[in-house]
């Protein structure tokens, strides 16, 4: 308590000096380059230097306030690619091509039109819809898809004119200009409005581009060398470095280090002092590479430090001392850090910046403390009004007042290191387990069962991601498979090569690969062919033939791409031609239609490069779509199994037992260059309904007036939950949950949808925590839980059975669709044990983003294309706004009186502090829902030295908040008095012992 107390007593008190902020904004592309095309297949550096790469560091230099900038050595490389021609962009390529007057292919047109990778590839609720002509192209073209048979080029191509294609081309090219740098050139900015385009407009459009990207470098050159901003390098391909270390690959890591670094001295002039190690991933060999390169600091995520050393303060500075040459470690702050990457996009600079000055006030005081803000500089902005050109300079401009005043001293990272090195804190010496990538992992297909090796260390190994892990660069198929192609290709290519063989392995070590395999972040789609493109061309330029997986446009493990699959089924198929599909729980087959080669993949099974299973070619040598373990051709009546990229005839029924596919399991059929998904057939001896509920329809509202976000991926009804069923299957619980509208799957989620989240939080009679993880709710004590299940579209994080003591186990539940917007998540009993009527079940509802904390969707008080708006602006500064669309209840009234029960109180420094509401809304084993009146109230009251109690009076939002908020909404603030420090710890004690009255 006493502990608690102190550091409540920290965070409240009234600023004794001002608070040190450091800045460090992250530039970095991956590889584009196509090896075998000799082009670059996507166009995002050229993108980011007409906008976000020049405009960025002008608009913050205007404020005066020092910031440190990244830039990796594979962003530097491209930069220099456009300057001197050596690659261009397929969209570029084709943009001239229609300046010029020349014709299109027909595939051309076609790619123009592909979202994702063509032309519509913009912000669309802050650029696209804004511009009437561009909307109506995209109503063209969606319209043009629903209409034509999937892949019929033809078809599609031929819905538009010669004009279209023109407007599309400079619409695209011109509206990724930054504003603020297009009205620089008034030939240019006079474009924006047109309607229509000729192909000289487009012309001054792509010459433009040209000139721009000339000037990235020089411009990052000329502030650094006038002291406004710290310059920080990326090892050269921004490599995902833990993982290689883990692989015995330093040599290359090394490699990776100095390239960079020779970057930085030839094309900016300065010797860096710092290094940014990509994606944060940090382990104590990441560590000492970078202290044997003579680097003075790096910077790693908060979570890392909770794993390395759980109690410390992530506001300290460290070190760790290799051979007598020290590293000192900054621990970036997670929540101003996706504040501004993400929160502060639905807010107005003025209340943003009282957000993050709230935040401040919370920071413990010390000369070497440190609030070390560090997230993505390239693309949070355009989710920003105007594409953040006015909050860059609003709220830059604010921070250099708050400056002047004293409240906050801005530092760049190496003039803070200097001033306090003497005073940092050394990181202790522990045992770690890192990942042993040493073995073949391709037979893993989770995390949770990756092989593991003893270190003693100074750091945990981890990234910024959830909670410091690894887990969106490795644990998924995918992505365990990837690693083991890295692995062997070195083994069979070597590394003691010249530059030309060397230069594409580098290229394939970029973090970039595994972390859109897996679909963690998204799809691997556009990147797919970069790192396939890069691993065969290391083969080829050193006389080696690429292995035969290298030529599939299937992912690692053999996930087809989601362009590939146009249907799916459950015990059947109607494919393309009349066939049918059919399986039963034993056999497949197909009836009807033409005949033909039809090839089964079953996912299921392990993909190693060292032993590799199934076939990448069909029986005439033609590439497939999927890794193929059975084919069955129905013109001879013939089915045949495949090992090590051969087929072997086994006479002619298809058994599913020869592929190892199982009941409930997922297939993927490939026929006539199209893939479909086939579930195989389950059957139950019983299925038992234990509980069920049903929720009001239309109270996807949270507590009252949430909105949900503005891109047209989120259909009204996707986070409306209208009911729960509980089955007991044998060996399995069956949780099921229906919505009023799923929404597809827009993202191609590995479960078969992508936007909702379900948070399930079960007390099966020993329940010990009432906190939701990451819902800023909490339980009433009847419901405390002692297990929850995390129930997402199967992303990290998505498939997760979290434990009271912390414990979780993830892709251990079988999440699937169902029938009429039901989504299904199968439990083994092994994880639940067995079912008692005394069980008390909350279910929750919130909106799944990868990118988000917890995996959750922010919250905020304005929506916009990816921000749930409507919040309570002042609970959104307390941190206690619910982060739920939908709650279990049964009533819409209930589900609003428990949402709104959180209690903010506003103290005289300005800190915004709260209690989360208190949701009490069960379902018990009598399938009837369980309520309980759901109040709370913060009392507080202390006592000091002379006895004197505390009344609470009611006043409006302070002026810097009352933009956004009406005067009707008030906040609880304490009627203060003056009296010493003792007071303050009544009160925070007062406040503490109410929140631990309702956790008990």
């Amino acid at each position: 308590m006493r502990a608690v107390l102190a550091l409540l007593l920290a965070a409240v008190a009234i600023l004794a000096g001002p608070v040190n902020v450091v800045f460090i904004l992250h530039n970095h592309q991956p590889w584009y380059v196509d090896f075998e095309k000799n082009e670059l297949i996507l166009p995002w550096v050229r993108m980011h230097a007409v906008g976000n790469y020049l405009k960025v560091p002008l608009l913050i230099n205007e404020s005066g306030v020092p910031v440190a900038f990244t830039l990796s050595g594979s962003l530097i490389e491209q930069l220099n690619w456009y300057a001197n021609g050596t690659y261009i962009d397929v969209r570029y390529r084709i943009s001239e091509k229609i300046a010029r007057g020349e014709p299109l292919t027909a595939e051309e047109k076609y790619a123009m039109l592909a979202i994702p990778g063509g032309f519509f590839d913009i912000n669309w609720q802050n650029i696209l819809y804004k511009h009437p002509r561009y909307a109506v192209l995209l109503g063209l073209r969606n319209d043009a898809f629903s209409k034509c048979p999937p892949g019929n080029v033809t078809c599609v191509i031929s819905r538009f004119s010669d004009q279209d294609f023109v407007d599309l081309a400079t619409l695209f090219n011109l509206l990724w200009i930054d504003p603020y740098i297009a009205k620089k050139y008034s030939d240019i900015w006079t474009l924006v409005n047109k309607t229509s385009y000729t192909r000289d407009d487009l012309k001054k459009v792509l010459d433009l581009h040209r000139e721009l990207v000339g000037k990235v470098l020089s411009l990052y050159n000329e502030l650094a060398r006038q002291g406004k901003i710290e310059l920080v390098p990326v090892p050269y391909s921004h490599p995902l470095m833990p993982l290689l270390a883990d692989m015995g690959a330093l040599e290359d890591l090394r490699l990776h280090i100095s390239l960079s670094e020779g970057l930085f001295k030839r094309y900016l002039g300065t010797t860096p002092t710092g290094v940014w190690p990509p994606e944060q991933a940090v382990n104590d060999e990441v560590l000492r590479l970078f202290a044997e390169a003579g680097y003075l600091w790096t910077v790693t995520d908060e979570d890392v430090l909770k794993t390395t050393a759980p109690g410390f303060s992530h506001y300290s500075l460290y070190y760790a001392d290799y051979g007598g040459r020290r590293l000192y470690v900054f621990f970036r702050d997670k929540t101003l850090s996706d504040a501004l990457g993400f929160r502060y996009s639905s807010m107005s600079p003025q209340v943003a910046l009282a957000d993050f000055v709230n935040y401040l006030k919370k920071v413990p005081q010390g000369e070497c403390n440190v609030v070390v803000v560090a997230l993505d500089g390239e693309n949070p902005w355009e989710n920003y009004p105007n594409f953040g050109d006015d909050f860059l300079k609003t709220f830059f401009q604010g921070l250099a007042e708050l400056e002047k005043n004293g409240t906050v001293k801005i530092w760049k990272p190496t003039d803070f290191v200097n001033h306090c090195k003497d005073k940092a804190t050394p990181l202790p010496q522990r045992q770690f387990r890192y990942f042993d990538l040493k073995v073949d992992i391709s037979i893993y297909k989770s995390i949770r069962d990756l092989p593991t090796r003893p270190v003693a260390g100074k750091i945990a190994e981890g990234s910024w991601s959830g909670g410091g892990s690894l887990a969106v660069w490795i644990g998924d198929p995918d992505e365990n498979v990837w690693w083991m192609w890295l692995k062997k290709a070195r083994e069979d290519v070597g590394i003691n090569r010249t530059w030309d063989v060397l230069f594409p392995l580098l290229v394939a070590e970029a973090s970039d690969w595994p972390f859109w395999y897996g679909n963690d972040m998204g799809s691997p789609q556009t990147f797919d062919p970069v790192a396939k493109s890069a691993l065969r061309s290391y083969y080829t330029r050193a006389g080696l033939q690429p292995p035969q997986y290298l030529q599939t446009s299937a992912y690692p493990a053999g996930t087809p791409r989601e362009d590939k699959i146009v249907g799916r089924g459950e015990g059947k198929i109607a494919m393309y031609g009349g066939a049918v599909i059919y399986a039963n729980t034993t056999h497949i087959w197909i009836e009807g239609g033409p005949c033909g080669v039809v090839y089964i993949s079953n996912p299921d099974v392990a993909r190693s490069p060292y032993m590799f299973r199934g076939a990448a070619k069909g029986l005439g040598g033609e590439a497939l779509d999927v890794y193929a373990d059975m084919a069955i051709d129905t013109c001879k009546g013939l089915v045949y199994l495949s090992d090590s990229g051969r087929f072997y005839p086994v006479g002619n029924t298809a058994a599913l037992g020869f592929i190892g596919a199982r009941p409930g399991g997922l297939l993927y059929v490939e026929f006539r260059g199209l893939v479909y998904a086939l579930r195989v057939p389950e059957s139950y001896a019983a299925q038992n309904l234990l509980l069920r509920a049903v929720d009001p329809l239309g109270d996807d509202f949270g507590p009252g007036k949430y909105q949900y976000p503005k891109n047209p991926a989120f259909k009204p009804g996707v986070f409306d939950l209208t009911l729960f069923e509980l089955y007991d299957l044998g060996d399995k619980f069956r949780f099921q949950f229906r919505v009023k509208e799923l929404g597809g799957n827009p993202w191609g989620g590995p479960a078969g949808f992508s936007l909702q989240f379900f948070h399930v939080y079960i007390n099966r009679g020993g329940g010990v925590r009432n906190d939701t993880l990451g819902l800023r709710v909490s339980l009433c004590k009847e419901a405390s839980w002692d297990v929850a299940l995390l129930i997402g579209p199967g992303w990290t994080g998505g498939n997760r059975i979290v434990y009271a003591d912390g414990v979780y186990v993830d892709d251990a539940m079988s999440i699937k669709l169902g029938t009429n917007n039901t989504i299904i998540a199968d439990v083994p009993k092994k994880y639940l044990g067995n079912y008692d009527n005394k069980w008390k079940i909350t279910v929750f509802l919130t909106s799944w983003d990868g990118y988000g904390p917890d995996n959750i969707r922010n919250f905020g008080v304005m929506a916009d294309e990816w921000t749930v708006g409507g919040a309570d602006p002042v609970a959104v500064l307390a941190g206690v706004a619910p982060r739920v669309f939908d709650v279990l209840a049964e009533t819409a009234e209930m589900q609003v009186k428990a949402l709104t029960s959180y209690k903010v109180v506003r103290l005289p420094n300005g800190t915004y502090i709260g209690a989360p509401a208190v949701v009490c809304a069960y379902l018990t084993g009598s399938a009837e829902m369980c309520t309980a009146t759901v109040t709370q109230f913060v009392t507080i009251t202390a006592t000091a030295t002379v006895t004197r109690t505390f009344t609470e009076t009611y006043t409006t939002v302070s002026t810097q908040v009352a933009t956004t908020v009406t005067s009707t909404e008030r906040v609880k603030e304490i009627d203060w008095p003056t009296t010493a420090a003792l007071t303050v710890a009544a009160l925070v004690a007062g406040l503490l012992a109410g929140i631990l009255t309702r956790r008990k």
